[in-house]
């Protein structure tokens, strides 16, 4: 029997190997070995979700069956195939009319033997089916071939996820064991995911993916991944594209599983609004999900905060003090209270509100993010300073982190001329690199008095559907825009599909003229 490295035992799995190279030693077998055998043989190896090829795990348990199940045996006589070559490396026609056939080969162990026992293999069918479900819904974000690789699967996604009677009858058979342990993953995946760090997220996700292994027909564990997917791209720097994608593809595959459960409504409406910016359906499945789940506090504090972007900003405070009714202990539910009160008109309670929540939670992201925002459109400086720092290290936003630094550096040296020609230049910097969103260098562009070149980068940030764009009706550092004939079209472009005798974005900008002028101006 192969010795281990000595590593931490995980309940009945063995000790966890946690790279190729620790597992080939185990095996005693080189890493290209090891790496075709899962490939070819089904070497029980796992991912950690986001990660790529590169974080690779097993159990010393699980290879010990493997093993014993003969499957890592090789046929005699058999050609070795390296299956990372590409196809042009690989043996010509000729070469390989010459190999031995496989077929014809007498000494080749049994089929049956190369097979793991019949319960062995139904809990890797079930685990594979599950971690290619998660796989496409989830891969790294990080890296150029597994991007690349994303953007294939994500044309056959609908497909895949559409249920085939293989994956259901997979399903139905999961143990009461299985049931279980997903069902406690997903408990701790709600866990994390309400913890709303970059480090608690990735967490969850692992946690909700690993559900969805042990039972694929999980529905709650796949609005664990849409939900968790939406959080991504606000708590951490995951691109808002591949977010939303996958959060869709997790939403709507939880509601072919259970169309009943309100949770999957919810995280689909929310992805498809910021998402797609398909305000209709949005809206429509944030009244489905309300519906079937009225003391929901999380879908009526979204679906608030939708309302606010429009302007609804009555209708954004009943349904956050619904929502706060529901759950009064959530920072998140306090945090945005605080931001729709300064953007409804009552500014110190607001500001006040953020600053609570900021002191009971120092390490939540949110209320720093609003206060942030909030300071630089009354040109409080030194506060917009500090809530921009802060919000770049509860996001372990190093680009964010960069502007700020170079802003504050400005700051020191020339006042606010200074600060906003440094935040101005770093923010372009990163917006060429496809970096940063254009809708918010405009921001900066609007106060330097540079409003022609704002205007251009607002326009640029509709068409890609920069998400920051739909912030621009009710921002007030966008004030002096609002005679502009440009910017008016740009507004009536942003049709929100409002309920009948809602404002448009247009009405808004001729009715709310001093509401927001006092939120622009300055103590």
């Amino acid at each position: 029997m192969p010795s281990a490295p000595a590593k931490t035992e995980n309940a009945g799995r063995g000790a966890r190997l946690d790279s190729w190279k620790e597992i080939a030693a185990y095996l005693g077998k080189a890493e290209r070995t090891v790496k075709r055998w899962e490939k070819e043989r089904g070497l029980p190896a796992h991912r950690l979700p986001g990660s790529g090829n590169a974080s690779v795990y097993a159990f010393t348990a699980e290879l010990d069956e493997w093993l014993k199940s003969g499957t890592a045996l090789e046929p005699q006589g058999s050609p070795v195939y390296d299956t990372d070559l590409r196809q042009d490396q690989l043996p010509s026609a000729a070469t390989r009319a010459t190999e031995p056939n496989p077929k014809a080969a007498p000494t080749y162990p049994k089929p049956e033997s190369l097979l793991p026992p019949a319960g062995f293999r139904r809990r890797w069918l079930l685990a594979f089916c599950g971690l290619l479900l998660a796989g496409m819904i989830g891969a790294a974000v990080n890296s150029p071939t597994v991007r690349a690789s994303s953007e294939r699967l994500a044309r056959r996604l609908p497909g895949a996820l559409a249920g085939t009677h293989r994956e259901q009858n997979a399903a139905a058979s999961v143990s009461a064991f299985e049931k279980s342990q997903a069902h406690d993953l997903y408990l701790k995946g709600r866990y994390e995911w309400n913890q709303r760090t970059p480090d608690s997220l990735n967490r969850a996700l692992d946690d909700f993916t690993q559900a969805v292994v042990h039972d694929p027909g999980n529905a709650q564990a796949y609005v664990g991944l849409a939900d968790t997917y939406d959080l991504l791209r606000e708590f951490s720097t995951m691109p808002e594209s591949d977010a939303y994608t996958r959060s869709i593809a997790a939403a709507k595959k939880a509601i072919e599983l259970d169309d009943s459960l309100a949770d999957a409504h919810r995280a689909l409406a929310f992805a498809e609004w910021w998402g797609k910016w398909d305000f209709a359906d949005g809206e429509k499945e944030f009244r489905r999900a309300i519906e079937l789940n009225p003391n929901d506090p999380i879908a009526r504090n979204w679906y608030a905060n939708v309302l606010l972007i429009q302007g609804r900003f009555s209708e954004a405070l009943e349904e956050n003090a619904k929502a706060r009714d529901l759950d009064p202990s959530s920072h998140s539910i306090l945090a945005d209270r605080g931001n729709i009160l300064f953007y409804a008109g009552k500014r110190d309670e607001g500001i006040a509100t953020l600053k609570d929540v900021e002191a009971a939670s120092p390490n939540f992201g949110s209320p720093h993010y609003y206060l942030m925002n909030i300071s630089l459109g009354m040109r409080d400086y030194p506060a917009f300073l500090a809530e921009g720092k802060k919000t770049a290290e509860t996001r372990n936003d190093q680009v964010l982190g960069d502007i700020v630094a170079s802003a504050q550096t400005g700051y020191a040296q020339h006042g606010e001329g200074g600060l906003l020609k440094n935040l101005y230049a770093r923010q372009k910097e990163y917006y060429l690199a496809g970096k940063y969103s254009g809708a918010t260098l405009a921001v900066t562009c609007v106060m330097m008095g540079k409003k022609q070149e704002g205007l251009q980068l607002l326009e640029a940030g509709y068409d890609r559907r920069d998400i920051f764009v739909l912030s621009a009706p009710t921002n007030p550092a966008l004030f002096t825009l609002r005679d502009d004939p440009r910017y008016e079209v740009l507004l009536a472009k942003l049709d929100f599909h409002p309920t009948p005798g809602q404002p448009s974005p247009n009405a808004l900008a001729k009715s709310d003229i001093s509401h927001l002028r006092a939120a622009s101006d300055p103590r």
